[in-house]
């Protein structure tokens, strides 16, 4: 809110209000029943009062749809309706009715209560926010009937028949994914993506948002992005939610995150025109988010929504490129504070890198605030230091995985030093590095050479560098292959489409393909356009995308395989087998040029096939692969070929996979045996 408008706003309520905590001990469990109201149905609001006021009352606003009433307007102060709050219950329970016929389909409904004490002063509740306070004035519901069924066609008025049909998709394809709305003015929403280009991070438009049902009033938004940010059309967004109601997002398989989010990043998922991939859908973002996490790297979650903006007194207007509809998008999990909460991490500094300077994410209590500790590493950086160092100030083990993942997907786009995060450990007071905006991938032609800071320092030791080729073997025999990641690709795909039947990523595709704005003044030639979904599928749809990926897969495995894995003197691969229908594993003898060291023995569960609802056809539950094990033996530095898996670590009816591997005495580890498979009984 502007400062000098939330000013009057606070001055105008406190002459005649109470104390701010004085309400806030007046009231408490509010409540409004149905929790979801659908239109004609009469809303009950409820509340619980610490002591029986001499009067209640309870006020509440409509907002028509496409009659947005921002916090600032004028008309926000005036268009409240008051109801006389009645006592029904013993414990001090008071309610309310806003009628049955204020409940329309998209109508927004606020509400607030006021009254006096027992003393006789006057008092609001929520209270009123103080003037540098992003508190809501109000309580909120949506009125919705639920998702209508949508019409559109790839390309209007087109002569190819294909291309030109129109659409019919029905209300489970429209929410096929979480769908989120946004509630704002028309012009804002113009404007903020499109016509009032500013390059800031300034949240200069206001709106309403609702995810879940649960109503978020008087966030902020912008556009994202940095020097494409307006580029291709479909643009990305930024919502900043008030510190006191975060939005409480969900994950593909509808889980609740572990933290809630004070921002919300939105990824178009349009690609650039230029690098020839538009139509992967963010499935390049989201599956190799989900490596670098699989790979033991702590890197943003994500999950796909449907974005619908309510500014316009019709929902689905004749015009499809008008109305609700916006599209499919990517949420991503911001790097800040909430991001170690929901990682596990301890409270440190968090620092925002760009053109290879940073600036702060999060700063952790009783860290540096002036940037000291950053400044540090950066000048450490260019002076190349020892290997000791890095030993004592860098988690290395972490690192190899990053670039390791950063390998495998080719995330390359880091020369301008940005599109990475670093996090400085305040309790092992070792650095990591997070990854972001990994959206140019999955491609070798992709930009980028994929110079990050610690690229050379840390590999130009032969001692780390061979480190790091044991990390990357295990990666590659664990997870980057056709069978795991692949899987992980179907899995993520099923999430968008629906095994070759109407889908949302088709939704998406109608919507954006030939949207006037994407070959307008309003957008960049090079980087948007029309008619450019699933240009390099060779089939031309989303299946073929998915096709590219896999065989993206195949191709990269033999880069890391025959450019990155060189060392010649690793330890040869053993060989297991398994003692019966038991727990037992045998394995082969140590064969190497060097001596034996160790060796180890691994357990891990994995799916035996993607587990998909029979009906919506998209994954009951995250997949379990193979790089998490169940169960570790620990380095046995001690020849022995047999091992007992421990029995509690199997559970009957689920697949399993045992493997070893073997070490030298120069610290190489031979790759993973080949696994034997099992189910548990």
């Amino acid at each position: 809110m502007r400062p000098r408008i939330a000013a009057l706003l606070f001055l105008f309520f406190c002459a005649q209000t109470v104390s701010a905590d004085k309400a806030k001990a007046l009231i408490s469990e509010v409540q409004h029943s149905p929790a979801l109201p659908r239109s004609g149905q009469a809303v009950t609001i409820t509340a619980s009062v610490a002591a029986a006021p001499e009067t209640l009352t309870m006020e509440y606003q409509v907002v028509a749809p496409g009659k947005y009433i921002a916090r600032e307007d004028p008309a926000f102060r005036l268009g409240w309706r008051s109801v006389k709050m009645e006592k029904f219950h013993s414990d001090l329970r008071y309610s309310a009715q806003v009628p049955a016929e204020m409940q329309e389909h998209r109508r927004l409904v606020r509400y607030r209560f006021k009254g006096k004490d027992t003393s006789g002063e006057q008092f609001v509740f929520p209270p009123t926010p103080a003037a540098d306070s992003d508190d809501s004035p109000n309580f909120a519901y949506f009125v919705y009937d639920g998702v209508p069924a949508w019409k559109a066609a790839i390309q209007p008025g087109s002569r190819d028949a294909k291309r030109g049909a129109v659409v019919e998709y029905p209300p489970m394809v429209m929410e096929q994914v979480h769908v989120y709305q946004l509630i704002a003015k028309s012009k804002d929403v113009g404007d903020a993506t499109w016509y009032q280009q500013a390059m800031d991070k300034e949240y200069r438009y206001s709106g309403t948002f609702v995810a879940h049902g649960k109503v978020y009033d008087h966030i902020r938004f912008r556009a994202r992005g940095g020097e494409w940010r307006y580029a291709m059309g479909k643009n990305m967004w930024k919502f900043d939610f008030a510190k006191s109601n975060p939005l409480q997002a969900r994950d593909d398989y509808n889980q609740p995150y572990k933290a809630s989010w004070s921002k919300l990043n939105l990824r178009a998922i349009i690609q650039q025109a230029d690098y020839d991939r538009r139509g992967e859908q963010g499935m390049f973002e989201s599956v190799g988010f989900r490596l670098f996490n699989l790979a033991g790297v702590d890197a943003p979650r994500t999950h796909w929504i449907s974005l619908r903006i309510v500014d316009g007194a019709e929902e689905n207007p004749k015009d499809q490129y008008k109305g609700d509809f916006w599209g499919l998008y990517l949420a991503i999990e911001n790097e800040d504070g909430r991001f170690l909460d929901e990682h596990g991490l301890p409270d440190g500094n968090v620092f925002k890198m760009k053109f290879g300077m940073g600036e702060h994410a999060n700063v952790g209590k009783g860290q540096p605030t002036d940037l000291s500790d950053l400044h540090q590493l950066l000048a450490k950086l260019n002076r190349q230091p020892d290997p000791q160092w890095w030993k004592q100030h860098v988690n290395l083990p972490l690192y190899y995985s990053y670039r390791s993942i950063l390998e495998a997907i080719h995330h390359y786009d880091l020369d301008a030093g940005k599109n990475y995060t670093f996090y400085n450990n305040p309790e092992s007071k070792k650095w990591h590095v997070i990854p972001w905006d990994i959206d140019l991938s999955w491609g070798d032609h992709m930009y980028g050479g994929g110079r990050e800071p610690f690229m050379r320092p840390v590999l130009g030791h032969a001692e780390f560098k061979m480190e790091y080729e044991n990390w990357q073997r295990e990666i590659r025999d664990l997870l980057f292959n056709q069978e795991q990641t692949g899987r992980l690709i179907d899995e993520c795909a099923a999430i968008i489409s629906r095994g070759g039947e109407l889908s949302i990523v088709d939704a998406d595709r109608a919507k954006w393909d030939y949207h006037p704005i994407m070959n307008s003044r309003w957008s960049m030639p090079q980087k948007a356009g029309h008619g450019l979904f699933y240009g390099s599928s060779p089939t031309r749809d989303f299946a073929g995308m998915v096709r590219e990926m896999k065989e993206y897969v195949e191709q990269r495995a033999e880069f890391i395989d025959t450019r990155i894995l060189t060392d010649q003197r690793i330890p040869e691969t053993p060989k297991i087998s398994r003692e019966g229908d038991s727990l037992g594993f045998t394995t082969s003898q140590f064969s190497g040029a060097g001596k034996f060291a160790a060796l180890k023995w691994r357990l891990a569960e994995v799916d035996s096939s993607l587990q998909l609802d029979p009906k919506t056809k998209k994954p009951l539950r995250a997949g379990r692969f193979e790089i998490s094990p169940v169960w570790e033996s620990g380095e046995v530095t001690s020849f022995s070929s047999e091992v007992q898996v421990p029995a509690d670590k199997v559970t009957a009816g689920e697949t399993y996979r045992v493997r070893a591997r073997h070490k030298d005495a120069t610290g190489r580890w031979s790759h993973w045996s080949a696994p034997v498979e099992f189910t548990g009984k």
